[in-house]
């Protein structure tokens, strides 16, 4: 188990169906009887044991019941997958190479225009109710893969893996034309998690490393955006089937080429329905292409119980069949074919419309209104159950019969079936009449024991599906709490941005609001010195005022005495020669007196015009001082009162702002937003804006003074 367990999901890529390596394969060239079938190979996959897929199935989907052994185990298959291993893995009917010899004969009988695989007297076609049982992920209520997104918002896969932007940028690699991550970074992350017992992380890691290297394989050790997309959907199971159908289809219409689909889901299927027991298995020497050729209706297992009731997936949209968006295009599923395999009867032929042939290449390249359409389809989901499809009895009536004979002459059948599987022949054996109504007595006792346990299946069967039904809507409920609490999250997270930002505000208006200070500060200093100057200029411009009124009032003095000396040198004109003389001596010396004092006058009159214009000056200063002081004077007294009023409203706005915060705190909840909040984040706001009103009123100011 060991061994297997090591060497399961390893896949390889066999370039030809009939490679000279796979000398086993040789069979079926001389086993044709068609020529015009196509040479076809799948995509080697480690074909997975029960006991392993139930593992990854459980490490995928169930990841509140897995233990530390079982993801270990599920680690490991993943390690095993960047191993060349030689060994193979033992299944039923065989090995690795059998599993693969059966798909390859399988895909022999694949009928193309019916989107089915056609033998001798019946039709088998997947379904996406069969595919759904097998990897065990319901469908109901989930999002459809509608195409790669290249362009996928870094932040959705890092928030899908438990991660940061930064490290799932830092390991997002471009291989050819896609992105993805490499499957040996996924396991490395994996194995960290699982030793730090981070468990979503680590589920996260496992689950998209099976997607990408199980489920769709594309690149070898390398996990591309297809199977991201897809992983984040959580709804694998049409993309599943509409790659099984688009690739045997497309390889169909080339005559070649490999088959890139999941192999062992498609290999687990096929088996649900060979024969159990019997002749058949027992005939191991046979050929697959002889032991499926010869394989008829009534060898088949049709269908499991849990299918009975069941209301099955029948079209979508406009639609009459089942149109499917695989990882490389579009292909349609005829689940009409397929109603015995879900426990419905098959009445008849089917009707011609509801066979109408689908592939998109391309996802709609070269069409993409029929891309958009089959998008628009599956949000119109037709089902059909026992009241349209009839009672459960999983039988074929002959009018089918003939219609899937006749088919088969038209197809033919792919090899010439030369051995046909010998039938047990029946023993006749004589019992005695006593032992006969003994037997009769038993057989009625075990029908009603059967019949009892019937009843008991079935209530076992009813609780199973309650208890499932419950635990997919207890699965809901949590994941509806989940998006809450991230939704909360988000909110906590901008809001505390946003307390960052208003914080960041609040420290820019307090460095304002002490610039502002510094300014007042400034102003006020400026208008004290000028009121100190004013007074200085005053006390100057008095004293120069004195000095030149004293200066006119010694000069007309002088005037009044030259007036006087010329009246008395009239008077003296009348006097003798001798006085006279005299008188005239004295004249000339006062002449000379007079014309000094002139010339004295005449300086002074000049000094006084100069000290005059000075005066004015002087006055012209003053005034445009004194109205600098007057304004200084009464914006003072403003300045003072704003620088108060901002001063409280900060003080104020200090004391609040922590006890509105903490009520915000504590009245967070998660149904919805506090109105505290909200509050808090309004008087951030009207803080901001009365503080910008504020500062653009003092910075209007400044330039004036």
């Amino acid at each position: 188990m060991a061994q297997s367990t090591k060497t399961l999901v390893k896949s390889t890529v066999v370039n030809c169906a009939f490679n000279q390596e796979l000398e086993g394969v040789r069979w079926l060239e001389r086993s044709h009887s068609c020529p015009y079938k196509p040479h076809l190979a799948f995509q080697r996959s480690r074909m997975l044991g029960s006991l392993e897929l139930c593992a990854l199935h459980i490490a995928l989907f169930d990841c509140t019941l897995v233990a530390n052994s079982s993801l270990r185990t599920c680690i490991a298959l993943l390690d095993s997958i960047c191993i060349e291993v030689d060994s193979l893995v033992s299944i039923s009917y065989g090995d690795e190479y059998t599993a693969t010899i059966a798909l390859i004969t399988l895909a022999q009988f694949y009928d193309l225009p019916l989107r089915c695989f056609t033998f001798q007297d019946f039709q088998l076609a997947p379904t996406l109710e069969e595919f759904e049982r097998l990897v065990r992920i319901p469908m109901k209520d989930k999002s459809l893969f509608e195409g790669t997104d290249e362009s996928l918002p870094l932040e959705v896969i890092a928030s899908a893996l438990h991660m940061d932007e930064k490290e799932a940028k830092d390991n997002l690699e471009t291989k050819g034309n896609t992105k993805g991550f490499s499957l040996s970074f996924l396991l490395e992350r994996a194995h960290t998690l699982l030793k730090a017992e981070s468990w979503d992380a680590c589920y996260s890691a496992i689950a998209l490393a099976i997607y990408g290297v199980v489920l769709f394989p594309n690149m070898d050790g390398f996990v591309d955006m297809t199977a991201i997309c897809v992983f984040l959907t959580g709804n694998p199971v049409p993309t599943l089937l509409a790659d099984v159908y688009y690739h045997i289809s497309h390889r169909y219409t080339k005559k070649k080429g490999l088959i890139a689909c999941c192999a062992p889901l498609l290999y687990q299927w096929f088996l649900e329905h060979l024969p159990k027991t019997g002749a058949w298995v027992e005939q191991t020497d046979v050929s697959w292409p002889q032991r499926l050729g010869s394989l008829r209706s009534e060898d088949l297992s049709w269908y499991s119980k849990e299918y009975i009731n069941v209301d099955i997936i029948f079209s979508c949209g406009d639609f009459l069949n089942l149109p499917l968006i695989g990882t490389q295009g579009c292909v349609n599923a005829n689940p009409v074919l397929s109603l015995r395999q879900l426990g419905y009867p098959m009445e008849g032929p089917p009707e011609a419309n509801s066979l109408e042939a689908l592939l998109l290449l391309d996802f709609g390249a070269e069409n993409p209104s029929l891309f958009q359409r089959i998008k628009e389809a599956w949000k119109n989901v037709n089902r059909k159950g026992k009241a349209e499809l009839g009672r459960a009895n999983g039988i074929k009536k002959e009018p089918y019969f003939q219609w899937v004979k006749e088919r088969v002459q038209i197809i033919k059948m792919p090899f010439v079936i030369r051995t046909p599987i010998p039938l047990p022949e029946p023993k006749l054996t004589h019992v005695p009449i006593e032992e006969m109504e003994e037997l009769k007595t038993t057989m009625a006792k075990l029908e009603k024991e059967n019949e009892e346990l019937q009843i008991k299946l079935q209530q076992t069967i009813n609780e199973k599906n309650n208890m499932k039904w419950d635990l997919e809507r207890k699965e809901a409920q949590l994941q509806e709490h989940m998006e809450k609490f991230n939704k909360e999250e988000h909110k906590r997270k901008k809001i505390k941005v946003g307390l960052e930002q208003a914080d960041h505000c609040l420290d820019t208006l307090k460095g304002q609001l002490r610039q502002a200070q510094k300014e007042c500060q400034d102003n006020e200093r400026w208008w004290h010195l000028a009121t100190k100057e004013n007074k200085t200029i005053r006390d100057t411009l008095g004293a120069q005022i004195k000095e030149l009124t004293n200066f006119v009032r010694h000069a007309k003095a002088e005037v009044d005495q030259e007036r006087r000396l010329k009246k008395i040198a009239i008077e003296a004109s009348r006097v003798s020669p001798m006085i006279w003389e005299e008188k005239c001596r004295e004249v000339r010396d006062v002449r000379e007196s007079v014309s000094y004092w002139k010339n004295q006058l005449e300086s002074l009159r000049q000094d006084s015009s100069i000290w005059l214009k000075e005066r004015d000056y002087v006055i012209e200063d003053y005034e445009s001082f004194k109205k600098t002081i007057d304004f200084l004077q009464g914006d003072r007294d403003k300045f003072r009162a704003k620088l108060d009023g901002l001063v409280g409203f900060c003080n104020w706005a200090a004391k609040e702002l922590p006890w509105r915060l903490r009520d915000a705190v504590e009245e967070l909840k998660e149904d919805s937003t506090p109105p505290a909040i909200i509050n808090y984040v309004l008087l951030c706001k009207g803080l901001l804006k009365r503080f910008n009103e504020e500062l653009e009123e003092l910075q209007a100011r400044k330039p004036v003074v």
